[in-house]
């Protein structure tokens, strides 16, 4: 198992993101969930969605798994945890709720552009602060404002010798993008968190997510290091200060007066 406490080291000193970046792994039994891992309905007494158990995660500490009960539906398909209904693949129930403000036809194309797994072939979402993670993740999952997930995207096209990211910003679940699509395309992903996250808020307006595959974290590590060295891609972002201090109308005349310098 790739040593997960020093890619959290890596990323806190690189990075300094606010909450824990989270190791995420989709596991085809409970058998692969760790002890002590808690569920939300079991074990905290509450019914959640999928990005609500993140942010208990990645700010509470906790390592926690959800399954086919999680609170929101358009996870639970993306998941591969709940069945695609006929009424559901075209559109005609989401219309009949008026989800989304959708008619028929938009609702039939949103659940067909949904990233989504094979129904059944997973049982749960498991994820755990990455200092902390027991498990072999698909993913490492880091929340942070524009100016981090830039270091991040810096770090991962200086490592791997890409010149850009291609990623999909698409109206719905981020979880899909940031777990979904990263697994699927086995590419990093930039997430502009969506009304889920916010309505409660379990995410702040200034966060962004950035997903990376397993097959990924190396290379991205390795450029983060790249441009740390190099003294121009940091974080906090270096700020020119080699210059004279502007001082309002006088105050040069004042400091000459106290250092006995007037003509």
């Amino acid at each position: 198992m790739a040593n997960l406490k020093q890619i959290d080291e890596a990323l806190t000193y690189y990075l300094r993101p606010q909450t824990f970046p989270l190791a995420i792994r989709m596991c085809e039994s409970e058998k692969e969930l760790p002890n002590k891992t808690r569920t939300p309905q079991k074990d905290v007494g509450i019914t959640v969605s999928l990005c609500h158990a993140i942010n208990m995660a990645r700010r509470y500490g906790w390592t926690i798994a959800v399954d086919k009960f999680q609170s929101c539906y358009v996870a639970g398909i993306s998941m591969g945890f709940l069945p695609l209904l006929p009424d559901v693949v075209d559109g005609s129930f989401q219309e009949s709720l008026g989800l989304w403000g959708m008619n028929k036809k938009q609702a039939a194309a949103a659940i067909q552009n949904l990233p989504k797994f094979e129904y059944g072939k997973y049982k749960n979402v498991l994820m755990s602060p990455l200092n902390r993670a027991t498990f072999e993740p698909h993913l490492i999952l880091v929340y942070g404002n524009p100016a981090q997930i830039w270091m991040l995207l810096t770090g991962y096209l200086t490592g791997t010798g890409k010149t850009g990211l291609d990623t999909t910003l698409a109206i719905g679940a981020g979880c899909t993008t940031y777990i979904t699509r990263t697994i699927e395309k086995d590419e990093c992903q930039c997430t502009l968190l969506s009304l889920g996250e916010r309505l409660i808020p379990h995410t702040q307006d200034y966060e962004c997510a950035f997903s990376i595959p397993m097959s990924k974290i190396e290379k991205t590590i390795q450029g983060l290091e790249i441009g740390h060295k190099i003294g121009v891609f940091r974080y906090p972002i270096p700020t020119f200060l080699r210059y004279d201090s502007p001082h309002p109308p006088g105050y040069d005349k004042m400091l000459s007066h106290l250092l006995g310098k007037e003509s």
